[in-house]
Parts: structure tokens; sequence; C-alpha cells
């Protein structure tokens, strides 16, 4: 059933608020898009290494100033969202609403429950470095006595497995676009880099089923070679932040209705192939 949302003159205030804000944040992102791909083009046949620091410096303190506005236009939307839910007339509560859970399932607005705190280290455990042998080799040797990425995505999926709603990794909001990688001896998350050991991950979901499916024997935590880089504890009142990153599509745009139940049968008959549906 679809809904045919006429505002009145009451209710136009609000709408005409939301509209420019989304304006004034799709700037924004773009602002920020336009910035980065700046700074790569400067960079292009420049490779001197005092270009190449300032070129970082300036890219990184612009974006601190566009995610700290975002986050500002984000809360400001949030606000207006949560007063049409409460004082609009009954198709405006409803696209109200609807709006909220749609904010929340994308991570662009804060969220609170109970859930767990997974905590990973750097082992205490490493060994001497035996003589005759090269840091390189040595590095190599005890890599995996230190937290990298890919542990850190293979907690972030055990998280989901488990039925975690919404995940934090040192402050930053997991969105379906966050991207966990090592930059130089560096994990950013979300382009933001970490402070290093230990990486702090909340998790908002059942603490209990969370944090069995993690601790379970054979499961990611016996994963380290040595078991006392993850602690898993639980937390009866988590908050996370909102995503304040850039989001923008460039090239995914809606699908077209006929193409959008094709793609739906499509997947629903390679689901039942594979014995996913019962």
């Amino acid at each position: 059933m679809s809904i045919v949302l006429t505002p009145s003159s009451r209710h136009r205030p609000w709408l005409t608020q939301i509209t420019l804000l989304s304006t004034i944040m799709g700037g924004l992102l773009a602002l920020s898009l336009k910035t980065q791909d700046r700074i790569r083009r400067d960079l292009v046949g420049n490779t001197s290494t005092a270009a190449m620091a300032e070129a970082y410096t300036k890219q990184r303190d612009e974006n601190v100033e566009l995610r700290k506005r975002v986050t500002q236009l984000l809360d400001q939307n949030r606000k207006y969202t949560e007063a049409m839910a409460a004082d609009g007339g009954t198709s405006t509560k409803v696209i109200a609403q609807e709006l909220q859970k749609v904010n929340t399932l994308a991570g662009l607005t804060p969220v609170t429950g109970p859930g767990v705190v997974v905590t990973l280290r750097d082992s205490k455990k490493q060994p001497e470095k035996p003589k005759g042998i090269s840091d390189s080799d040595w590095q190599a040797m005890t890599a995996d006595y230190l937290i990298h990425d890919a542990n850190i995505r293979d907690v972030v999926n055990e998280l989901k497995n488990a039925g975690a709603e919404a995940i934090a990794i040192n402050g930053q909001r997991v969105v379906n676009t966050t991207a966990i990688r090592c930059v130089g001896n560096n994990v950013q998350i979300n382009a933001v880099p970490t402070a290093g050991s230990p990486v702090i991950i909340k998790a908002i979901g059942d603490p209990d089923l969370i944090q069995s499916g993690l601790l379970m024997r054979g499961g990611i935590k016996d994963h380290f070679v040595d078991t006392e880089m993850v602690t898993v504890d639980k937390a009866t009142n988590l908050t996370l932040p909102a995503f304040s990153g850039a989001t923008p599509l460039r090239f995914a745009k809606p699908a077209p209705e006929q193409k959008a139940e094709q793609a739906q049968r499509q997947a629903e008959e390679a689901e039942k192939a594979t014995g996913g549906a019962q």
C-alpha cells in the first residue's frame, strides 16, 4: 500500500528544513570527494616526501572539519525527524517513523542498548629475537602476535553472525561502506587511523548470545596465537555514535521496479537452489 502525503501548511516547515539539511549534507559530501580527488591529482607527478606529507596533512584537516559538520547536520536532521514523528499528521508521522528506522539501520543515528565490548590487544608473549635472524624475517615470524586489519574484520564478521545489530570500532560506526585496512603500520577504520593497540569494538545485541558465539571452542578466539589477545565483556548499556563519513553513491541508483522484481526472484531462486530456504 502506498501512502500519498499532502502536507498542510502546518507541516511544510518540517519538510522544508529536512530537505534543506539533506541538500547541505549532500554538498558537504561532494566537497569531501572533490577535495580527495584534488589531492590525488596534485600528488600525480610529484612524489617528493615533503609534498606528499603536506597534501596528506591538508586533506586530513579538511576531512576532520567536514566530519564535524556532517555530524552536526545529522544531529539536526534527527531532531527534526523526531519532531515530525511527534507533532505531524498521520501520514507525516508514518514517513518520519520509517525515516528513523532507515537512518538507524544505515548507521546514521546514534543507538543505545545492551551488548558486548571486545578488546583486541597485541600479545605480551612475543618470543625474544634469536641471533642471526634479520629484522624482516623476525617481523614476519612474529606477525601473529600483533593485531592486524584481518583480525578486526574476522571479529566484526563473527559479531554480525552472532546477531549484532550495531557495531563501532574505536568510536567509528561500522556501515556497509566501512573499510578496515592497514596503511603502513596503522589500521584505518572508515579512513580514520586508530591509535594502535588496544582496539575496542562495541556491539549492540544479545550479550549472552554474542559472547558465547565469540568464546565458543574452535571459534574466533582460538584463531589467535595467544588467546589473551581477545577479551569479550558483556555490557548492559552501550551507546554507539552515528556514522559521520561520506557515503556518496556515484554509480549505484534505485533499480526500476521491473528489474528490482527480477533481481529479487533470482535471489530467491538461488537461495532455494542452495537449500537456504526451508
